[in-house]
């Protein structure tokens, strides 16, 4: 059993209503990777309806998971995964991740949240902290903007009182029982990956190592016109998850152009060789942005049931 599996049921077995809920809000501006947290002062029936939002959720994964209807997969950065797959990943490898949510160790130091529209208009999302008597506590997380303000939604909202109906006009929260993500004992299980990316801010701290994975590339496969594909690959999202995913592969430093040759070679690949002074170079064509990216990931799989050769995406490493 992996650790993922066995922390996993480790949450299902907790029992939720003995548990304390304290609900944080985050907010940062868009300029800012960590957020600020404030505790919501909750009434007792409003914290068992957060109890209950959880609850809700775990037993949902729960079910799926004993009917064997749910799949637990290592998270990888070009994957998709269908509704029956859940990604985790270990937060120990993810120090930026860390670092945004360590605040919440501390519960008690937060501020208490006071409207403050600075505050409100950086609404990133918001964290149900469940605590069991003993052990680490379980952290949901819920994308969350101000958008979803009844106060500045385009909706607006009635509420009868003395036979008469009114229109509600003091700023509303509006929440739902869905949630994005959660973390227990440092792994984080993501049931909505592109709501978990915003979440953590991911592609921001994908740019921040950027930088550090193209010098790694520089330094492992001789590329003649680098500079060319490193400034192209720094303006595109998708070839940065792409990088990040290539300096993570277990094969990586032991690569060599004998290796790369032979894979353009089986594959057919459209990638030129140049034979220079300092030997031989891979050469980046600026009309074929991906292909170069593509081979260093390791993207063309020959099949042993088709005897095809093909061109991958989204794909992970089985577990043992």
């Amino acid at each position: 059993m992996t650790i993922a599996k066995a922390v996993l049921e480790q949450l299902f077995e907790l029992d939720l209503s003995a548990c304390e809920v304290t609900v944080c809000l985050a907010s940062s501006p868009k300029d800012e990777a960590l957020p600020r947290f404030e505790r919501l002062v909750l009434s007792a029936g409003l914290t068992e309806v957060f109890r209950t939002v959880a609850t809700y959720n775990l037993a949902h994964y729960k079910r799926e998971h004993s009917t064997g209807n749910l799949v637990l997969r290592s998270y990888a950065v070009e994957s998709k995964p269908d509704s029956y797959e859940v990604e985790h990943l270990d937060l120990s490898a993810y120090e930026s991740i860390l670092e945004q949510v360590s605040p919440l160790s501390a519960l008690a130091d937060l501020e208490v949240f006071q409207e403050d529209k600075i505050f409100i208009s950086g609404l990133r999302f918001y964290v149900i902290t469940v605590q069991p008597p003993s052990g680490d506590p379980v952290y949901f997380f819920r994308l969350y903007t101000a958008k979803k303000m009844l106060e500045r939604s385009r909706l607006f909202a009635i509420v009868f009182n003395d036979g008469v109906y009114d229109r509600i006009t003091e700023p509303t929260f509006l929440f739902d029982h869905n949630i994005d993500c959660v973390s227990y004992n440092n792994i984080i299980f993501i049931f909505k990956k592109e709501n978990f990316y915003e979440i953590f801010r991911f592609f921001e701290m994908i740019r921040k190592v950027a930088k550090a994975t193209l010098d790694t590339i520089r330094d492992t496969v001789p590329i003649l016109n680098f500079d060319e594909f490193a400034r192209d690959c720094e303006g595109h999202l998708a070839k940065l998850e792409k990088l990040r995913n290539i300096a993570a592969k277990p094969y990586w430093g032991k690569i060599t152009i004998e290796n790369i040759k032979k894979v353009i070679e089986k594959n057919k690949l459209a990638v030129k060789i140049a034979q220079t002074d300092a030997g031989e170079m891979l050469v980046y064509d600026p009309s074929d942005k991906w292909v170069l990216l593509k081979l260093l990931d390791d993207d063309y799989l020959w099949s042993l049931m088709t005897g095809h050769i093909y061109e991958v995406t989204g794909k992970r490493e089985l577990e043992e």
